[in-house]
């Protein structure tokens, strides 16, 4: 321990001799270890962190699926809740959560109205809070009674509301609050910081401000209407392929008894609660965190080369310490002693630089990046620092360690030599080059195709137009518009009032606008076989006002839009997508062609039935989920004969200010009820800005991690020139007298540089080319292994490579004869 800590001081008291080797060491050092300290805190919050409930690699969520082409979604009907809870044996607890289409109307306290704010609402089976291991920090959870149907009108509040809204009262539990004027009371308060965590699939569930009850009355839910999040707590001593056995056997019981699931193929899947939520980040997060591992072992390289650089100047004091008895072990941990000092420099100034680089990325971060509030700095992270600095010292010490290992010392101690190693290290240099210009090109090409589908993506149709387009997003509380005439009055008159704002040029409205998450879905039929087999078949189901496919911008293949005619009093019409119509009537007119689809005949979720329905038009497949692919087909139906309580309007404005647009319809909004407010008030180009904000967020990082890289391969390379042309000093200085010209000269010493790029290039190639399959999920419009790409990348690098010689070259052509004759 002792003889450790003398060569900790002795390699602390050299790099002080050495300021300028040491600042550029670390500062390549920070750079390296800096970035993946920031990766890595995002990749241990998100991916490595269990999730924040109790005992959570036993939580589960529950999928149906329903055939090729049918469902499958995080989602589960009622009824089949509830027979799983009763089958099942694998599970200590099954529990369910249901959204309200995500929005309330709270009136603020029993004293006195307030101006209405729109509340995010989840109800949740009595079972849940606990099956998660969650408890109120105020008041208590639910009891199983109070799930019961129409049991007592309580909430629990969020975290967050409490503090917002009640100024985090002590004595809240047990008020009464207001929403949709109906008196609520409040039972709880739940921790700080308390999520629920869901897939991206989820329909109307999101994490909510207020909690109530799921009163289910499961006697009037059809087994095809899917609505709930279904959550369950293996057993301790189940495996996940137990349970997935189980509910297969539960599946294959549910076929033979009804009639709906044998005809749709049944299929249960049990998903590990964690995968679930994360999976969908996952690979580019890991793709991330690769790439800055490049960066570091690009560090480590150029680390490793100036150590070597560094040590034909050492020679002298190596030979001096082997001929006063140190022995090769000695002379090897006193070098690695020297770079692990290094890396721990390196180490506290990269943490430094991973917590600025963290701050950019909570910054820069996509809105739909989960767990995102559990990422920051923690001992894990430091942790991992720490061993990243240890395996970096070994990394970039080992070569120059063993290279003092074995010093010749019969021609290090020979009066005028300056090299204390021979040969050999300058073709490691010349090694690590090469490897540094192969990483580098490899995250330079990553970039180039991920700009390359970035700028394709933003150019592709999605099927609407988004320019000059505003949405605003309300809320139709079903206790006051209670029937289907209710509904419609309001949304007729709404249209009304809108279209004559001041900068609307057209307007419309449907239940959940484009890009803004899973929907909900409907089974059809087009004909005797697919009647028969019920929800064997689904597409996504929306529901619009006449208006709405014109605001919007969305072409019409065959037939017409919906009118205003199209109403109760008129047969039900439906307007169909074109891959709808290729799937049910191939080379034939859709015009007029029947559809069966589902119906509400109330204002309410309780009963469905099955309407047919005439098919009035045809449009362009609309790219409403993801903008990179088509995922299903799509069936719209009127408001004004199917009205919805979840209503966004999209209206098409003129060049001028939309925020005061939005304040005219709140305005017309207030006039015609007092207590609906509008919110999420949005340009239409913002939500496609979210959905491309994942891939802008790795395009981002990758730019900056493959610009360090490629500073940092300048710079080796640079330096192993410069060196060079030091070293060759007397050589130079012999062809000059000799009558080379300086071209000559010049010409050499870039052709010496030249040929490490190019070698380094084509291993860039290479290794890119192996690499492309990970790079693939993440492209639109271009082929992991673009021609193009991989040719600029690599002229990108070749022309960088040149100039970066070019400066040491130019400085060889001016060596005079005579001092370098005189050089040693």
């Amino acid at each position: 321990m002792n003889l450790f800590l003398q060569d900790v001081r002795y390699a602390i008291r050299l790099l002080a001799k050495s300021p300028g080797f040491a600042i550029v060491a670390i500062l390549t050092l920070a750079l390296g270890i800096g970035a993946n300290t920031a990766i890595f805190s995002v990749v241990n919050a998100v991916l490595v962190q269990p999730l924040p409930y109790q005992d959570s690699g036993r939580l589960v969520t529950i999928w149906n699926d329903y055939g090729s082409g049918g469902q499958s979604l995080p989602a589960v009907s009622a009824p089949d809740f509830r027979d799983y809870q009763r089958r099942s044996t694998t599970f200590t607890d099954l529990a369910a959560a249901a959204g309200s289409g995500g929005t309330a109307v709270d009136f603020g306290s029993t004293e006195g109205e307030e101006k209405p704010q729109q509340v995010t609402v989840g109800f949740v089976t009595p079972n849940l809070f606990s099956l998660l291991g969650v408890s109120p920090i105020l008041g208590r959870n639910f009891t199983p009674e109070e799930g019961q149907p129409n049991g007592p009108a309580l909430v629990m509040l969020s975290y967050g509301f409490w503090q917002r809204r009640f100024g985090g009262d002590p004595t809240v539990v047990g008020k009464t609050m207001h929403a949709n004027r109906q008196n609520i009371t409040i039972v709880g308060v739940l921790p700080k910081g308390f999520q629920l965590l869901l897939p991206a699939e989820a329909l109307l569930l999101r994490d909510s401000e207020l909690w109530r009850p799921l009163q289910i009355p499961f006697e009037n839910f059809p087994r095809n209407l899917t609505n709930l999040g279904v959550f369950g707590r293996l057993k301790p001593s189940v495996t996940l392929a137990q349970v997935q056995s189980e509910m297969d056997g539960i599946a294959e019981q549910l076929r033979k008894e009804h009639e709906v699931h044998r005809t749709s193929g049944l299929r249960i899947r049990v998903v590990p609660m964690q995968y679930d939520i994360v999976k969908n980040a996952r690979q580019s997060l890991l793709i991330l965190f690769g790439a800055v591992g490049l960066v570091l072992l690009i560090a480590c390289a150029n680390v490793a080369s100036l150590l070597l650089a560094r040590a034909a100047s050492r020679g002298k004091e190596v030979a001096v310490r082997a001929a006063l008895g140190a022995g090769r072990r000695q002379l090897v941990q006193q070098v690695l002693t020297e770079a692990l000092v290094l890396a721990m420099f390196g180490g506290v100034a990269g943490v430094w630089v991973g917590w600025l680089a963290l701050q950019g990325l909570l910054r820069l971060h996509p809105a739909n990046l989960p767990r995102l509030s559990e990422v920051h700095l923690n001992w894990t992270v430091l942790a991992f620092t720490f061993i990243a600095c240890t395996i970096t010292g070994a990394l970039f010490g080992l070569v120059p360690a063993l290279q003092f290992g074995r010093p010749n010392l019969a021609e290090v101690m020979k009066e005028g030599t300056k090299s204390s190693f021979g040969k050999g290290h300058s073709k490691l240099r010349r090694l690590l080059v090469i490897s540094e210009i192969a990483l580098s090109l490899m995250l330079l090409l990553g970039a180039g195709l991920l700009i390359r589908s970035f700028f394709l993506l933003e150019q592709a149709k999605p099927g609407y137009q988004t320019a000059h387009a505003l949405t605003l997003q309300l809320n139709i509380p079903g206790i006051r518009y209670r029937t289907f005439d209710d509904l419609f009055r309001f949304t007729r008159q709404l249209l009304d009032e809108t279209r004559k704002i001041p900068g609307v040029q057209s307007a419309g409205g449907i239940n959940r606008l484009p890009l803004t998450g899973s929907g909900p879905q409907t089974p059809y039929a087009y004909d005797a076989a697919t009647e028969q087999a019920w929800e064997s078949i689904s597409a996504d189901w929306r529901i619009v006002t006449p208006g709405y496919f014109e605001a919007a911008g969305m072409e019409l293949v065959a037939g017409r839009f919906f009118s205003d005619q199209d109403d109760a009093n008129h047969p039900f019409a439906t307007v169909i997508d074109e891959s709808l119509a290729k799937r049910a009537w191939p080379n034939q007119d859709p015009i007029g062609k029947r559809l069966q689809i589902m119906y509400f005949p109330q204002n309410t979720g309780a009963n469905v039935n099955r309407i047919w329905s005439q098919v009035i038009g045809v449009i362009k497949h609309p790219r409403i989920h993801d903008l990179t692919r088509d995922i299903r087909e799509q069936i719209y139906v009127n408001q004004y004969q199917q009205p919805s309580g979840q209503l966004s309007l999209f209206l098409r404005t003129g060049p001028g200010d939309p925020g005061q647009v939005a304040k005219s319809v709140e305005a017309a909004v207030r006039g015609i009820d007092s207590g609906i407010p509008i919110h999420d008030v949005r340009v239409m180009d913002d939500l496609v800005a979210d959905v491309l904000a994942p891939r802008r967020f790795s395009l981002i990082l990758l730019l900056v991690f493959g610009g360090v890289a490629l500073v940092l391969t300048v710079v080796g390379l640079y330096g192993l020139i410069a060196y060079s042309v030091t070293q060759r000093t007397q050589e130079l200085g012999i062809r000059i007298a000799m009558g080379a010209t300086p071209g000559a000269v010049l010409r050499m010493v870039v052709g010496e540089g030249f040929k490490l790029t190019v070698l380094g290039i084509g291993c860039g190639l290479a290794g890119a080319l192996l690499l492309s399959r990970a790079l693939a999920s993440l492209l639109y419009g271009v082929s992991a292994t673009d021609p193009t790409t991989y040719l600029c990348g690599a002229l990108l690098l070749a022309l960088v490579g040149l100039a970066a010689c070019y400066v040491p070259a130019r400085r060889a052509t001016r060596v005079s004869p005579i001092v370098a004759l005189r050089y040693q």
